[in-house]
């Protein structure tokens, strides 16, 4: 398959966010101006005409204000969610995915006392007991404290236990970024490219993307179900007075509905799980480095196959990850999720497995290099009778 030249995935990036503000444009007048605001003055019409006849005064005013209220009713909700979806929506192109250029590179020991001379590891690789859980970011080691004291630290690694380093971006890369060759950059916790928001999906504006879809998709499903008996009894009725443009509005408000709705569905799945589509569709295992103290120089690397789950955690902290750990700020998109999209906690799990895993393969290498010496120094020794 040929991948997309630059230039037209330039081109698509700037035109599909005037096409999404269009389509949501023009779904809201055709569904508040031509089916709302046409229904009630019908409706109002006919009832007006039916009361003069055969009806009293209170009935007539009684039954015109349900209509009043039922329209006024599905306009509200459809503009709402409507409007939730536009703001979000701009959230999403104009808030950055991340980029792991802006690290801060200092390790976790705080270079002052001679004690942690030797110590080099950045402060993006995961040890729970250097670890906030609250707000999900790395803290510094005191000078007073004793690095062998610390659980083993994790991180993601090249086959020789090297460091990720983007040789294009010329930084290093954090667990769980990907360089993007359509955005010509790294991107922090990357999730996938996008030309529909203008770039890619990641770390900082991957809460508003889900908010973005979630508030389409109902927005869609609403107009699609509230429209649909309108259009069904025009049509059974052969009423000359069905409007086209409703046909139309069907069809969008299906895609918008179920279409992006079952995508809303597909990335729920993903944050209960703390993964990304990346990590989904992965088929390489993973290499990471176990490094037992912060010397950089006393570490393994564990092969780990990338059906397992490395940093699911409960769906409570899977969710709060991503969503943040307010419920009013679920709904809103204001502000991103917990963490800083440089270190990530691994699943207790996992961590220990591999840990373990490390452990072993130590003791391995240990022991056959002890067999090695002791072989040599037996075919050293001299005979005697």
């Amino acid at each position: 398959m040929a991948k997309p030249s630059p230039i037209a995935s330039k081109v698509a990036g700037i035109i599909l966010p005037f096409v999404v503000f269009g389509l949501l444009a023009y779904s809201w007048y055709i569904y508040i101006f031509r089916v709302c605001v046409h229904l009630l003055i019908k409706e109002t019409t006919n009832q007006k005409a039916e009361a003069s006849k055969n009806t009293k005064k209170e009935r007539k005013n009684e039954m015109m204000r349900v209509i009043i209220n039922d329209i006024v009713a599905f306009m509200t909700i459809a503009s709402f969610f409507w409007l939730m979806a536009i703001v979000c929506y701009i959230r999403v192109i104009s808030t950055s995915a991340g980029s792991p250029m802006n690290i801060n590179q200092t390790p976790f020991a705080i270079m002052q006392d001679e004690r942690f001379a030797g110590q080099s590891l950045p402060c993006y690789y995961y040890s729970p007991n250097l670890f906030d859980n609250k707000t999900l970011t790395s803290r510094h080691m005191n000078n007073s404290e004793n690095v062998n004291d610390k659980s083993p630290l994790l991180s993601i690694s090249k086959r020789d236990g090297q460091r990720r380093y983007c040789h294009i971006c010329e930084c290093f890369k954090p667990d769980r970024s990907h360089h993007c060759r359509e955005c010509n950059k790294c991107i922090l916790k990357m999730d996938h490219h996008c030309p529909w928001v203008s770039g890619c999906v990641g770390f900082g504006n991957y809460k508003f993307f889900f908010l973005f879809t979630s508030y389409t998709g109902i927005y869609g499903l609403w107009v699609f179900v509230t429209t649909l008996p309108l259009v069904v009894r025009g049509l059974q009725d052969m009423n000359a007075d069905l409007d086209p443009q409703w046909i139309v509005l069907i069809i969008l408000a299906f895609v918008f509905g179920f279409t992006v709705l079952g995508f809303t569905g597909v990335h729920l799945t993903y944050i209960l799980r703390n993964e990304t589509t990346i990590e989904h569709l992965a088929d390489r295992p993973y290499d990471i480095r176990v490094d037992f103290d912060a010397s950089g120089d006393n570490f393994e690397v564990v092969t780990v196959e990338p059906e397992h789950y490395l940093w699911e955690r409960s769906r409570k902290e899977n969710w709060e990850s991503v969503m943040g750990n307010s419920i009013v700020g679920w709904f809103l998109p204001f502000k991103r999720g917990l963490g800083n999209g440089f270190v990530f906690p691994y699943s207790d799990r996992m961590y220990h497995e591999i840990v373990q895993r490390a452990q072993r393969q130590r003791n391995s290498m240990n022991l056959s290099h002890y067999e090695r010496v002791s072989s040599s120094l037996e075919s050293t020794v001299p005979i005697t009778s």
